[in-house]
């Protein structure tokens, strides 16, 4: 089922989607408005229906792009608030009786402040912030800082104590020419390190059935890519990981990366497809990708999902735009946003 919030006829973007129970999801983005602004998006499921909150927000988040979005149960929602227009960014926190906004809590050695790039909730009011190079712990009480040895794009726990960030990092950073690589880093309780990235997996010439990597140098971007990133990450069990991405190639063409931790090391997988933007698993034990083959929006087949069962991989179109899913414990429902849409599968 598509649901497209009424009285955003235009402008409307999702950007992210969590949900902690079948009566509890939230959807954020923005609404641009041409050249006379934007405002923050930020919609809630309570079971029935999807309502969009306004008033509700602190007055400083009103008018903000609202770029990640987490929650560990009802009281405990965390939400990335990003002014790009350089206002004042920062965190916003729902408690389950209100929303309260948190500046950025990071001072670069510059003297500017610092946005979060994705937030992870856990159980008792705790988040980790992470940002380039940059994690932040709130406890329940009181804010920590550690360094963190990637830019993280997306983090997902399998426990407070074992949580993975993926995302890229800069090989030589005095050399502006150099790309990016795609990059995970893992926190062990007490520290985060980076973990070894395989070299990518090429697709088959055939249709999208997995293969072993060609071998390169580990943890390398493909020959000729541009932006080389890893975007999302899914947590099956604490020795079944999934992170995806992809990159661009120097002719404007977008290609997939896929990796799969077995509990000791990452496998490259190879998946047929294009940039790797979203993934859940499904109550079926499904693992569903979504996957934008083109910069263009509108071109037919822009956006497709792909979906894993006992090795083998399908390709779905999706009855509307789909950039990141999420699902329940058990699977069930599996909510997908894109642009102006939540898709609900059951």
């Amino acid at each position: 089922m598509v649901y497209r919030q009424k009285g955003l006829d235009y402008g409307a973007d999702f950007l992210d989607i969590a949900a902690t129970g079948e009566a509890d999801a939230w959807a954020v983005g923005e609404r641009t408005f041409g050249t006379d602004g934007h405002e923050a998006l930020l919609v809630h499921w309570d079971g029935e229906r999807w309502r969009r909150l306004t008033k509700e927000l602190p007055k400083q988040a009103r008018h903000v792009t609202l770029t990640k979005v987490d929650a560990s149960d009802p009281g405990n929602v965390w939400v990335i608030a990003e002014d790009k227009e350089g206002g004042e960014s920062g965190l916003l926190h729902f408690d389950g009786r209100r929303w309260s906004f948190i500046p950025d809590p990071v001072v670069t050695s510059e003297g500017d402040t610092a946005s979060p790039s994705e937030v992870v909730a856990l159980g008792g009011g705790q988040v980790w912030a992470l940002g380039g190079g940059w994690a932040r712990h709130f406890d329940g009480q009181r804010w920590s800082s550690q360094a963190i040895p990637i830019a993280t794009y997306a983090a997902v726990a399998v426990s407070p104590q074992d949580i993975w960030a993926v995302g890229e990092v800069d090989p030589r950073p005095d050399d502006a020419y150099a790309q990016s690589e795609p990059a995970v880093a893992r926190f062990d309780g007490r520290t985060w390190r980076r973990v070894p990235l395989p070299a990518p997996s090429l697709p088959a010439p055939s249709e999208s059935a997995p293969s072993e990597p060609a071998p390169s140098e580990p943890g390398s971007a493909p020959p000729g890519s541009v932006d080389s990133r890893v975007s999302a990450v899914l947590a099956v069990a604490a020795d079944d990981v999934w992170a995806v991405g992809g990159y661009e190639t120097s002719d404007g063409a977008f290609r997939p990366l896929s990796y799969r931790w077995n509990g000791t090391a990452w496998r490259a997988v190879a998946i047929e497809g294009g940039q790797l933007t979203g993934i859940a698993r499904d109550s079926g034990g499904v693992v569903w990708v979504a996957s934008r083959r083109s910069v263009s929006e509108d071109a037919k087949d822009t956006y497709r999902l792909l979906a894993e069962a006992g090795g083998r991989w399908s390709r779905v179109t999706p009855p509307a735009p789909v950039t990141a899913m999420t699902a329940l414990p058990g699977g069930k429902p599996l909510w997908a946003i894109g642009r102006d849409a939540i898709t609900e599968y059951r």
